[in-house]
């Protein structure tokens, strides 16, 4: 598969809490956020997961899912179940030759318990107090809010909480990933956590719903919370103003998204945009492996393939152009030649560029790195003859030229 083009900068209407997170690091990312085209790369695996999970709390919430007391998790499985497998249906040809069936994602049944454990109390508890007090439950309906899209007064900030409850005055996000900000201190929230949560007080405030505390639910059931004053939150929607200004100010310059990126070590850390960032092929360096993993960009000088236990696996030898490692050659061993053969491609061949993202460096010498592949994250990229920057196009080239907007 080719290295998919970065996207073209627009005017952008309204910002989200995920692009204003994006840009507070690199503006380039927040782009992507805004105008990429997702379905050109891999999903990572526990975004799909944390998909499913968030269905069935939301659902909980909701009052949808239909438990006949705190001990009937079966609901929240089957729903967790029939949406992982609907996510992996329309994820890219990639996660499927990787993993056959939803089943299949790693820690899947780690994930598929703690949505159950969590949502199974929300949804009796829901149940109960419906059939105990429909008509406060019906009254109260205005005050909660379940991934509801909410908007600013000003139609500039937009965002969907997981739940917002006005009645205990408190938006509650729940969080699938690891927190490695707050490794240290179960009780502790993250930066990037509080500015998410500020936005979301910001716009429950904005649609006449009182919130004065966050509250972020992580997946293994920790509960953590920080006080939201009014002018907290204003402040951070003034702050993601802000960004949205310079996003559509460097759109209107004529700016190109290599022309925002930021790269460094904690900016590019697993950062999706990685396969097609000119700039972070260009400024990465060795000392960056151990934040951002061991990625090369280099010619093949040598393809051999062979079958081990009924898998044909492929090895690259690169001569090295750019990336995390030193060394001057790098063997990427154990590909295997499926993901390179996908949707009826040759195997590469000498001469051919490629990238190589998100491997695992085995070995070391002055001359030689030995790479494999990452299940779960390593990708092989190939780039277009005479292209090094990631497919890199002229402003509105996709669009003929013609100025265009698009909302978040």
């Amino acid at each position: 598969m080719f290295v998919p083009e970065p996207p073209d900068l627009a005017q952008l209407e309204r910002i989200t809490p995920s692009i204003y997170e994006a840009s507070m690091n690199c503006l380039a990312k927040a782009a992507w956020s805004a105008f990429g085209d997702g379905s050109a790369l891999p999903q990572h695996l526990g975004a799909i997961l944390g998909t499913a999970f968030h269905t069935v709390v939301a659902a909980a919430h909701k009052g949808e899912l239909m438990v006949e007391g705190i001990g009937d998790r079966s609901p929240a499985r089957e729903l967790f179940d029939k949406t992982a497998q609907e996510l992996h249906q329309v994820a890219h040809p990639l996660v499927k030759l990787k993993f056959r069936s939803a089943g299949r994602l790693p820690f899947y049944n780690l994930h598929r318990e703690r949505s159950a454990r969590i949502a199974t109390p929300v949804a009796a508890s829901r149940h109960a107090s419906s059939a105990s007090a429909v008509g406060a439950a019906r009254s109260s309906a205005l005050s909660t809010r379940t991934e509801s899209r909410l908007c600013s007064k000003d139609g500039r900030i937009v965002g969907r909480a997981d739940c917002i409850d006005g009645r205990s005055g408190m938006v509650i996000d729940y969080k699938t990933g690891h927190a490695s900000e707050v490794d240290a201190d179960a009780s502790a929230v993250s930066d990037s956590e509080v500015r998410q949560l500020r936005l979301y007080a910001y716009l429950a405030a904005e649609n006449e719903i009182a919130v004065d505390k966050g509250v972020i639910v992580r997946g293994d059931g920790r509960r953590c919370e920080v006080a939201i004053a009014p002018a907290e939150a204003e402040a951070e929607a003034d702050r993601a103003r802000e960004q949205l200004f310079r996003l559509n100010a460097a759109a209107a310059e004529g700016d190109s998204f290599h022309d925002l990126t930021s790269p460094s070590p904690r900016n590019c850390s697993f950062c999706p945009c990685i396969p097609f960032c000119g700039p972070f092929w260009a400024a990465a360096k060795p000392e960056w492996t151990t934040v951002c993993g061991s990625n090369i960009e280099g010619d093949i000088v040598d393809v051999g393939s062979r079958d081990i236990q009924g898998s044909s696996l492929t090895t690259l030898i690169l001569s090295r152009r750019a990336g995390t490692l030193s060394a001057e050659r790098v063997s990427v061993e154990q590909i295997p030649s499926e993901w390179l053969r996908m949707n009826g491609w040759a195997l590469p061949c000498v001469g051919d560029a490629v990238r190589v993202v998100h491997g695992r460096q085995v070995q070391m010498d002055e001359n030689t790195a030995v790479v494999r592949v990452d299940k779960a994250m390593t990708a092989v990229w190939r780039v277009r003859r005479g292209n090094t920057d990631g497919g890199k196009k002229r402003v509105g080239e996709k669009h003929g030229g013609q100025p265009h907007t698009r909302t978040a």
